[in-house]
């Protein structure tokens, strides 16, 4: 049997570093509520709207206006949370081909750089495909919430 010899006064230090980090999720959670919605716009842009000549069909842009994100933070937990509100973004989002929802957030996260949008291949003649604008936003969003909580938690640890 091992005998461990806790110093209180150091994990007290520790934890209260740990909590000054908390601190920090209102500020990571707005900047990642901008970087998610930037990430949209590009995603929208790449799967969408840069798909076509222009003279061959006329873009409304209404699913780009459609796209928002909303950053908040509670004492110990922050998210975001990045939509569309468009009648037609599910459709676009997972294309006309069966795609779920499930798999699109699998491609998402097996993504090797996550702030590069994913793209299945949409194009103005495929424009059956999924376009993953939503789902390649929210994993980006979730990659920069904890790239950046470890940043303040290591921080605070040194």
């Amino acid at each position: 049997m091992m005998d461990f010899d806790l110093d209180l006064r150091d994990l007290t230090d520790t934890v209260t570093k740990l909590i000054s980090a908390c601190d920090s999720l209102p500020e990571i959670a707005a900047q990642v509520e901008k970087e998610a919605l930037g990430h949209a716009i590009l995603g929208a842009r790449r799967n969408i709207y840069d798909t076509v000549e222009p003279e061959h069909y006329q873009r409304t842009e209404d699913y780009l206006r459609g796209l928002h994100a909303k950053g908040q933070a509670t004492l110990n937990t922050a998210s975001v949370r990045v939509w569309n509100d468009v009648a037609y973004a599910a459709v676009v989002e997972a294309g006309q081909e069966g795609m779920s929802l499930a798999m699109l957030q699998q491609l998402a996260a097996m993504q090797t750089d996550p702030s590069q949008p994913l793209t299945l291949g949409r194009s103005g003649r495929r424009w059956q495909v999924a376009a993953p604008v939503i789902t390649g936003a929210q994993a980006y969003a979730r990659y920069r919430l904890v790239q950046l909580f470890t940043q303040k938690v290591q921080q605070a640890l040194r």
